[in-house]
Order: structure tokens, then C-alpha cells, then sequence
């Protein structure tokens, strides 16, 4: 564990040229050195917190004016780390910022660890971890959409709606704690009865949660999505017109596309990683199979697939096989060339997707684009769509403490319902809520911030 007692100090700006970098100090010296290293434009004999000074930064060995400066303090612990904290904004040129950086470690500040900022907040009681792991999350977010689901476990949502949980399951506790300790008076069997019913319903709270990650999960991390099929069908085309730019090559020839070609893109907000495989078909060439291979390992690897197939043309051998190989998988089928005079019936398209949902498109004109993308959504987040307003877990840590509280409920309802003592039921009550806790750091997180804040860019 870094020390988190002595003062701090880092870009908080991205690193490199720019117009303004913000260099912040954060720990007990921090107004100290801010009166050894700034003079202000205006007298000033003692900061005057929030509020933006002008001035010079000055070297502290020679007194040379470094640059010009402004700085803003803060006294703690009404500051983000919730300690005192110096934010010095100066021309973002790595060389006055390297110069900046040096003269504070020479007056005896420390360059701070990744995540070394947010980590002293969630310290000091100004963040719980919950709010600190979305902090790294929005800063890390690709798209306005996750920008904003991440924007909403920072303002503490996902805590607050874990308060009533947890302060449910400390009642049932108290009186089973209470029964304990009355040992001479056995727990009634309705309250029993009482308490299981309590904790069923809590339980189905936990459940929606986990069921919810596999949502969380796509939004936050984004997923990945092959387009299939045979030859000439118009997969390339599909994929161009998905990006809304030519980034594959479309020719009439069979087989132009031979590798995988990836591009990343976004959909509802969601990133995707969008590839173009090679048509799958029989072949002796070398450099084919090679395509094909690729194509199939493409097939297995990503969390969606779109098998494309051409109405213009009737239905070929090559489009049943390649269904077959994927009657395992969830996949929508893209009917593509709905401008031309299609070749297959009603009966035959219905018969093809049996219960895949599909789309009739049309690559080059754009018709049913945009129903291709819905229903790339629906496929992966459900009929619900995508989050709105409910809370949604998209942290791997946040969903296994909340599966080993949720089992350990489950134990403990056991326990009752089996006429055993209280304290086997009260052993899994305590370790639920102990896993509960952990997740807004409330409880046994020692072994946890390091990992969890070491993840987190310098400055933050």
C-alpha cells in the first residue's frame, strides 16, 4: 500500500503538447509549496481558496520565472482528494510542465501512482469505490453513451440502491441475533417463515442485478461482430455500408475479400468491432483455406454473427450448409439485394431464418440499415433495449461480490428452512453483507485498492 500521508503531485492532463496542462498537488504542504513556488499578479499574503489567481511560477533554486500561471486551491477537505490541493494551469509544453514537476519534488513533494488521487478521496470519505471505478471508466469511455451510463455510477447510484439491500439483510440479523441471545425462546416458526420471504425477495433484487451485467457488460467494454457468407453476396458491401464509409474494397469478382478486415465503429452508442471475413465456399486454393480459417475462427470468437445471403439469386447449397454450421449460434440473418427482383419466396426466407430474426437490405441504396442495426441491438441486449434508467452493472468485480452474496443468502434461507440453529444462518448473513460492502469498499477492501486504483492514469 502507498503512502498516503505525504503530498502528491502529477499532470492531470493528458500527456504531450497542448494549449493548457493542469498540474495538481494534493497533501498537508500543498499551500506551503504553493507560496514557495507562485507570486501572484496581486498581493497576496494568504491564498484565497476556489477562486483563480494569476501569477508566475517561479524556480525555487534561482527565483527565474518558469511561466505564467494560474492556480486554484482548495482547502480540505473541501477539495477531491479531500485534502489541501493545488491545481496549477500553465501552456501545455512538456518542457515548463517537466520543470513544473521537478521544482515541486524538489520541495519535497512525491510524484504520485496511478490512481493515487482518486484513491486518497475514496480515503478521506469523498468517494465511495463504486464512484471511484467510474471516474476511470468515464475517462476511458469511447462513446457519449458510456460516458453517461458511467456518469450515472459516479453520482453514487448503484450505492444507493444497494443501501435498502443491505440494511434489510442487517435487520434480519438483529433479529436473529436477538434469538440467539434469548437462547431459552426458540424463533417462531412464522417469523421464520417471515424472514425466508424477506430473504427471497432480496435475493430476486441480486438476481436482476447479475442478469444485468450481461448488458453492463457490452456497454462498457463494447462487442465484437463478424459478417458471413458465401462468396459475392455482398458481406463487404454490408460492412462498408454499417461504417457508412468504403473501408472495404466491393468488386463483382468472387473471393475479393481473402483476410479479415476489422474496423471499429459504434452502434446505439455501443462500440463495435465490425469484421469482414471471407466468403466461405469449397476450395483447393491454399490462400483461400487460409481466408476461410480465419473466417471460422472470426465465427467463434465474437459475441455476434451476421449471416449474409443474396435474394437476387436463388437460394444455394452453400447458404443451407453454412446454416447448418450455424444452428448452434444466435445469429441474424441480413437478406441483402432487396432492390432487385428477389429470387426467394416469403415461405423460403421464413423457412431459412426458423428462429433467427432477419432483415431484408439493400447495401446500395442503404434501405433497411438502420432496421439491421435495431435489430443488432435487440439480439444482444433483449427486447428491454438498452439502459435507461435503471441501475446496470457493468463492473466483473461488482457482479461476482453480488453472485457470492447472493449464494450466501441462499445458505442461510436453507439453514432456516431446515429447522437448523440461527448460527448457521447468521455465518451466511454476515458473509453476504460482508461481499455486499465490499463493493462500495465499505468492508474488506484492504487487498482490493491497489488492484483496483493502480489501473488509473497518472494524475487521477
Amino acid at each position: 500500500m502507498m503512502d498516503l500521508t505525504d503530498t502528491i503531485c502529477a499532470l492531470s492532463t493528458p500527456p504531450g503538447r497542448s494549449g493548457i496542462a493542469i498540474v495538481r498537488v494534493s497533501g498537508s504542504q500543498s499551500i506551503e509549496l504553493f507560496r514557495r513556488i507562485f507570486a501572484c499578479k496581486k498581493s497576496c499574503e494568504q491564498p484565497v481558496f476556489r477562486q483563480a489567481l494569476l501569477g508566475r511560477i517561479i524556480d525555487p533554486l534561482n527565483k527565474s520565472e518558469i511561466d505564467e500561471a494560474i492556480a486554484i486551491c482548495f482547502a480540505g477537505p473541501n477539495s477531491y482528494t479531500g485534502e489541501d490541493m493545488v491545481e496549477f494551469s500553465i501552456h501545455g509544453s512538456p518542457v515548463l510542465i517537466a520543470e513544473l514537476i521537478d521544482s515541486l519534488c524538489r520541495l519535497g513533494a512525491r510524484l504520485a501512482e496511478p490512481g493515487e488521487f482518486s484513491l486518497r478521496a475514496f480515503v478521506n470519505g469523498r468517494l465511495d469505490l463504486t464512484q471511484a471505478e467510474a471516474i476511470n471508466d468515464i475517462i476511458h469511455a469511447t462513446t457519449l453513451y458510456q460516458a453517461k451510463v458511467a456518469a450515472r455510477q459516479h453520482s453514487g447510484a448503484l450505492a444507493q440502491q444497494l443501501k435498502p439491500v443491505k440494511d434489510q439483510i442487517i435487520d434480519i440479523i438483529v433479529n436473529l441475533e436477538s434469538a440467539v441471545e434469548f437462547v431459552e425462546e426458540n424463533l417462531p416458526t412464522d417469523a421464520r417463515d417471515q424472514i425466508a420471504r424477506k430473504l427471497e425477495q432480496i435475493r430476486r433484487s441480486l438476481k436482476d442485478w447479475i442478469e444485468s451485467y450481461r448488458k453492463g457488460r457490452i456497454i462498457r467494454e463494447g462487442f465484437s461482430m463478424a459478417i458471413i457468407g458465401r462468396p459475392n453476396v455482398g458481406k463487404s458491401s454490408i460492412f462498408n455500408a454499417l461504417l457508412a464509409q468504403d473501408r472495404s474494397i466491393v468488386a463483382e469478382i468472387p473471393g475479393t475479400t481473402r483476410d479479415l478486415i476489422s474496423e471499429y465503429m459504434n452502434i446505439g452508442g455501443i462500440p463495435v468491432r465490425l469484421l469482414d471475413t471471407a466468403g466461405i465456399q469449397r476450395s483447393d486454393d491454399h490462400i483461400e483455406k487460409l481466408g476461410m480459417d480465419r473466417s471460422f475462427q472470426a465465427m467463434a470468437d465474437t459475441d455476434a454473427i451476421l449471416l449474409v445471403v443474396d435474394i437476387s439469386r436463388p437460394r444455394s447449397g452453400l447458404d443451407s450448409e453454412l446454416r447448418q454450421q450455424l444452428s448452434h449460434l444466435s445469429c441474424i440473418t441480413v437478406m441483402n439485394k432487396s432492390d432487385l427482383i428477389s429470387k426467394w419466396s416469403a415461405a423460403e426466407k421464413r423457412e431459412f431464418a426458423d428462429a433467427w430474426p432477419y432483415v431484408e437490405v439493400s447495401a446500395k441504396t442503404g434501405s433497411g440499415i438502420e432496421e439491421l442495426r435495431s435489430a443488432i441491438l435487440k439480439g444482444l441486449l433483449g427486447t428491454d433495449g438498452i439502459y435507461q434508467d435503471t441501475v446496470l452493472i457493468t463492473n466483473l468485480r461488482h457482479v461476482q461480490n453480488i453472485e457470492a452474496a447472493e449464494k450466501h443468502l441462499e445458505e442461510a434461507s436453507a439453514a432456516l428452512g431446515e429447522g437448523l440453529s440461527e448460527e448457521f444462518a447468521l455465518v451466511h448473513l454476515h458473509k453476504g453483507l460482508k461481499r455486499l460492502g465490499a463493493i462500495t469498499g465499505e468492508t474488506g477492501v484492504e487487498d482490493l485498492l491497489t488492484e483496483v486504483f493502480s489501473r488509473f492514469c497518472i494524475g487521477k
